[in-house]
């Protein structure tokens, strides 16, 4: 398998554009959910993955995560679908955020994209894990449902990335199926 050129190209969009944030905080603030999407800002659908504006951690954790999980689930549903997850988790992510009212930011919602897909790939066995941590991915979908539940951003996108794993499979044996490693 090449690179994870995708998910490292969007590691440094992402990093570009939060710290273009943090130096200037309108520009976080153009890009952040606002309730401006109902008249007509329709940008902020997906720009609020573009910046990370809580600080440290959330820039950390988000960067880290989507090194790790990125990389993983490029090898594994190769990049047209990494795409999907990603976007797909995004768009979850930001649906659910504004109908419970979360006007922030952040990229975690996309990444919980790439985690949702990523657990069913483990427990569909892809992964060749043994049985426990594929109880454990399935315990961590249904983990993503009591976060829907109570109000949490990251079970919706979760939810969404395992239904288009479930929908798409991993890569084809065609598409050169070595495992990430």
């Amino acid at each position: 398998m090449s690179k994870p050129w995708l998910t490292w190209t969007t590691f440094a969009v992402t990093a570009v554009t939060t710290t273009a944030g943090l130096l200037l905080p309108d520009l976080s603030a153009l890009l952040a959910r606002s309730p401006g999407l109902l008249d007509g800002q329709w940008w902020r659908l997906l720009s609020p993955i573009l910046v990370n504006p809580e600080g440290w951690y959330q820039i950390l954790f988000n960067g880290a995560a989507l090194l790790l999980l990125g990389t993983y689930a490029e090898r594994a549903y190769g990049r047209a679908r990494w795409l999907l997850l990603y976007l797909g988790g995004a768009l979850a992510g930001e649906v659910y955020s504004y109908a419970v009212g979360d006007y922030s930011a952040g990229s975690s919602v996309a990444i919980a994209g790439l985690l949702g897909g990523l657990a069913v790939w483990v427990v569909r066995g892809h992964s060749g894990l043994p049985r426990r941590p594929r109880i454990a991915a399935a315990a961590l979908l249904a983990g993503a449902v009591v976060l829907a539940l109570i109000g949490d951003e990251h079970g919706a996108p979760i939810l969404t990335g395992a239904l288009i794993a479930l929908v798409l499979p991993a890569r084809a044996a065609g598409e050169n199926t070595a495992h990430a490693r």
